[in-house]
């Protein structure tokens, strides 16, 4: 598994490496760079879906609170892995060839907390809404900042699959509480 893990972070962090992958690995992984995007997503759902709208906001914002501690503060520390730049005694990465276009990580590696909230929220709002038309880009968007987290030399390829895996089934278990608590406030209004 490991000599696979290591051949795919080398097609990702050195044979796609370019100044043009660094910005957008750089603009799809820093998480500053979508906070606009998450509160005109938030304005959005509020307003095109009123009550229930301001319910689906604060599911996801108690999805990612779930899930990004469930990352860094159980997970991580439970399997302690090391990143592939993490440096041994000698001063050099575990990984001797890795690039780090966004410089050095120090916690530990598995899971990828970005593949597992980004996955865990595609996973809500694909069963929330049931349509293709959400569903498909938000998969492609964590899917895209999952292995960005790969090129950038930060994460081995299974530390994203493993978040990605973990995190859709508590997006999908988390919806499927966000819906039956939704049934009963939609009964109560009527």
């Amino acid at each position: 598994m490991y000599s696979v893990d290591l051949s795919v972070l080398y097609f990702f962090n050195q044979t796609l490496a370019s100044p043009t992958a660094d910005a957008l690995a750089e603009f799809l992984t820093n998480v500053h760079y979508w906070f606009p995007i998450y509160t005109l997503a938030g304005l959005f759902l509020i307003y095109r879906y009123k009550w229930q709208g301001v319910r689906m906001v604060i599911a996801a914002l108690l999805l990612i609170a779930i899930t990004d501690s469930l990352g860094h503060y159980l997970l991580k520390p439970l399997v302690d892995r090391q990143r592939p730049c993490a440096q041994l005694a000698g001063g050099e990465h575990i990984v001797a060839w890795i690039r780090l276009p966004i410089g050095m990580k120090w916690d530990q590696s598995f899971p990828s907390n970005h593949a597992l909230n980004n996955f865990a929220m595609a996973a809500f709002f694909a069963l929330v809404f049931r349509k293709r038309t959400v569903s498909i880009p938000l998969f492609v968007i964590a899917t895209l900042v999952s292995v960005g987290r790969v090129y950038e030399g930060v994460h081995y390829p299974s530390d994203v699959l493993g978040g990605a895996m973990i995190g859709a089934f508590v997006g999908w278990m988390i919806a499927l509480a966000f819906q039956s608590i939704d049934a009963r406030f939609r009964r109560v209004r009527n």
